[in-house]
């Protein structure tokens, strides 16, 4: 039977929390160092790469009442998050907050979250060699 949804995000220390509908990931940034002086070529400005900032994940989880408190008890507690879809996989280390509940009267509830990334985030995927045979009849 395929997947529904697409994305499950699971927690080293809370474990599975649900199927993601929505995910946005903020992207990686660098801090600018202005490393400008006297010396610099033609007056130009010049800048080096400083420290990292791996981002923010965001998602809409499809709400559980079974995973619920999960959620709640995983709010401000760091942990690697992985994020699996068929063989691909995206691990992040990092704290969930700002988790709000919407549970609108004509279709499904979403649990939207936050994932305060922290450390290099990192992204597999491998291809998975399957045979399929036919017959005819």
């Amino acid at each position: 039977m395929p997947t529904i949804y697409g994305w499950t995000l699971t927690g080293s220390t809370s474990g599975a929390l649900g199927k993601l509908t929505n995910i946005s990931y903020s992207g990686l940034t660098i801090d600018e160092i202005d490393v400008t002086n006297a010396d610099s070529t033609d007056q130009w400005n010049e800048y080096e790469g400083g420290f990292k900032d791996p981002g923010v994940l965001t998602g809409d989880l499809i709400f559980d009442p079974s995973t619920f408190e999960t959620v709640l008890e995983a709010f401000n507690v760091s942990q690697t998050w992985t994020l699996e879809k068929d063989t691909k996989v995206l691990t992040v280390s990092g704290y969930v907050r700002n988790p709000s509940l919407s549970m609108p009267l004509r279709s499904t509830g979403m649990i939207s979250i936050e994932i305060r990334c922290s450390g290099a985030p990192s992204f597999n995927s491998s291809s998975s060699s399957s045979s399929s045979s036919s017959s005819s009849a």
